[in-house]
């Protein structure tokens, strides 16, 4: 199946109503009496000039078309036209992603530099990389108003050696003065530095990364050297952006989108999230845990316990690999939201002491409440950059790394057009520094657009759930596995998950570990604890697979076809008042004490209005019932929910499917609930009652 959509990169669909200011003053221009035709003809040309750049952006392309490629003529393969899986178990839909209701709310953003001036200073390596200067750009000094002999200093950035908020606070070491340039330290990871005019003025602020050889990894690859000369090993690269569905890759990253399906990615058009945030997702792929297996193995509201959990970074090391985590936005980044994060480095490279200085001491742009720009770069360029370097560094080695960015994509439907051409670019990259020639590279999110507008759509309900992923396998690999990348092309319209990338990355590994003859499958694969059934994408995906098959929650599932009920009738008013009575049992379990009284820590919902009510029927089931997708409001506070109730025809009882989905943003009304799966729901009480 394919088809090719058109998007039009100065979006004509939005912004009617400056339109309308913009001819109103054309017109109220013309009815006044000008002196001179010319001066009345410049002032409209003006206008117009400016209506143009500001709705225009700074791309020159008029449109764009994404060209998908037909699916290969391979048996079992095909579905039919509109579907993205098709099978007993699962009808999962292909939605046009240029659909009317969805394109008012998107325009494509022009691009966004963070400075006009170029960063000061920059590391420098020398003797084949095993030294690194700081170094100043001295024909830059006139850019920052300095003249003459600069005074700069730099301190290393450090983790706090405090176990409970290691993961949270820096240090930064005494300062070392230098002027041009200067050696830095064997250990050096991490450096702030700062320049100053004459008169003592500080004129200049950075922070670097210095990427260079371990001398432990270095340890670790000579003794892992035997292995990897009997079977050269597959590095995997994992790039991710936070919020972004298949269908909005397309619409607000045409350019990224058209390269991958032009260079020979393979992609899962039916890869289907298995919870509502990052953490679960992620925590999938990385342990097989579901959300409440990861807190009772990794709790990781408590200090330490993400370190002991046996994320699969850990095993990659213990194979000999050298490993990476980086992510933006460190308030809300993956492990540290309303969580300890790591008492220890969870990975040989780990870039968040530096993430933390640079939003500390570094000039901040915002972007949809999101740090988009730190400094000289934006948040996304100082994750990506580490990526490919230390790719770079370690592309004739053996590497494994996840590389997380949030800042472009994780609040708005059109942040994500104004960083296309530079995600382009950082993949154009990955083949000029000769990283495809070595590694798996997945690029893939972990849901769509979770609230705002678009989320009260039907195209936006399927998006939240629907992630884009795409799987690069170097040429050489896909020689020597065949069956690999002819079970890819049948995958590409199977139902998949998380729990199979899970497998897929222990099946990485195997690949390396065991005998050329030996024939891996997912048989022999360490199982995902939270889905035993769940399976290594190298391996074909059953035709009839159904989320019940594969642990999505009825309410994550988008195999199911919703059909419109009355939301007046008496089942729909029945299920909403058995999910508002669920949400009240779970926050009625912490209360505030005060004065030796306890007292509520959120208000009680009620209901204020039934926005949607769809239903699917399942009568040739062993249990009969029908599934309630509904969508709600409440007071106080305005919470827009979202759940999926299932209603048994026999016993005539509702049962959740899955958790409670918020809608709209709860900013600061749950500041009261320390439960952060909790806080959606909570309206704290201003004063006790």
């Amino acid at each position: 199946m394919g088809y090719q959509t058109t998007v039009s990169l100065n979006s004509p669909l939005v912004h009617w109503n400056s339109d309308l200011f913009i001819r109103r003053d054309l017109r109220s221009l013309h009815s006044e009496r000008c002196g001179r035709m010319r001066l009345c003809a410049a002032i409209v040309i003006f206008f117009v000039l400016i209506y143009s750049s500001y709705h225009l952006g700074s791309s020159p392309d008029p449109q764009m078309i994404v060209h998908i490629p037909p699916d290969d003529n391979i048996s079992g393969l095909q579905v039919p036209t509109g579907y993205l899986v098709y099978g007993p178990g699962c009808h999962m839909p292909d939605l046009n992603p240029l659909a009317a209701d969805v394109m008012k709310l998107y325009h494509r953003e022009k691009e966004q530099e963070c400075s006009t001036k170029a960063p000061l200073t920059r590391i420098k390596f020398i003797n084949d990389g095993k030294d690194a200067r700081l170094v100043l750009d001295a024909d830059l000094l006139h850019k920052y108003d300095m003249y003459g002999t600069p005074h700069c200093c730099y301190r290393e950035i450090r983790r706090s050696s405090k176990d409970d908020h290691a993961d949270s606070t820096i240090v930064l070491s005494n300062c070392t003065h230098f002027q041009y340039a200067v050696s830095l330290p064997q250990d050096s990871e991490f450096i702030y530095v700062n320049c100053s005019s004459k008169s003592g003025k500080e004129k200049y602020r950075n922070v670097h990364y210095v990427m260079r050889e371990k001398k432990i990894i270095n340890d670790r690859f000579e003794r892992f050297k035997v292995k990897f000369t009997k079977k050269r090993p597959l590095s995997v690269l994992m790039m991710g952006i936070d919020s972004i569905s298949r269908l909005n890759l397309i619409r607000a990253m045409p350019n990224t989108a058209q390269h991958i399906y032009n260079s020979g990615w393979f992609e899962l058009k039916g890869y289907n999230k298995i919870d509502d945030n990052t953490y679960p997702n992620l925590m999938a792929i990385l342990t097989g845990f579901n959300s409440s297996l990861s807190y009772s193995v990794c709790n990781p509201v408590q200090v330490g316990k993400l370190d002991a959990c046996p994320m699969v970074w850990y095993s990659y090391r213990e194979s000999g690999y050298v490993t990476a985590y980086a992510e933006d936005e460190a308030e809300i980044s993956t492990f540290n939201f309303n969580k300890k994060g790591f008492r220890h480095p969870p990975t040989d490279y780990y870039l968040r002491p530096l993430m933390l200085a640079a939003e500390k001491h570094l000039p901040v742009k915002y972007k949809s409440s999101l740090k988009f720009c730190l400094g000289y770069q934006h948040s996304a360029d100082y994750i990506y950059n580490y990526a490919l370097d230390f790719a770079e560094l370690y592309r004739d080695k053996a590497f494994f790394g996840l590389f997380w960015a949030n800042t472009f994509s994780h609040n708005d439907i059109s942040d994500p057009s104004s960083m296309d051409h530079k995600i382009k670019s950082y993949l154009t990259q990955l083949e000029s520094r000769g990283i495809l020639n070595t590694s798996a590279v997945i690029l893939f999110s972990d849901h769509g657009l979770r609230f705002g507008p678009v989320r009260k759509l039907v195209t936006g309900w399927l998006e939240e759930r629907l992630p884009f992923i795409f799987i690069w396998l170097p040429k050489w690999f896909q020689e020597e596995n065949p069956g690999i990348v002819q079970t890819l092309k049948v995958n590409r319209n199977r139902l998949t998950n998380p729990y199979d990338l899970h497998v897929t990355l222990h099946h990485i590994l195997a690949l390396t570990a065991l005998p050329e003859e030996d024939h891996i499958t997912s048989a022999i694969l360490p199982q995902a604890p939270s889905c035993p059934s769940c399976q290594s994408i190298f391996d074909e995906v059953p035709w009839n697979r159904s989320c019940a098959d594969s642990a999505i929650e009825a309410h994550w599932c988008t195999c199911t076809p919703y059909n419109s009920t009355s939301r007046s009738s008496p089942i729909v008013k029945a299920a909403v008042k058995f999910i508002i009575t669920f949400i009240k049992g779970e926050l009625d379990a912490y209360m505030n004490v005060t004065a030796g009284t306890a007292h509520k820590l959120c208000a009680d919902l009620h209901l204020k209005r039934i926005a949607m009510a769809r239903k699917a029927e399942y009568r040739d089931t062993a249990n009969p019932h029908d599934d309630y997708l509904l969508v709600f409001e409440t007071n106080p506070g305005g919470g827009e929910f979202e759940s999926t109730v299932s209603y048994s025809l026999a016993e005539k009882t509702f049962q959740m499917t899955g958790s409670v989905s918020r809608l709209n943003s709860y900013a600061s009304q749950s500041g009261c609930m320390p439960k952060s799966y909790l806080k959606k729901f909570c309206f704290c009480h201003k004063t006790p009652n």
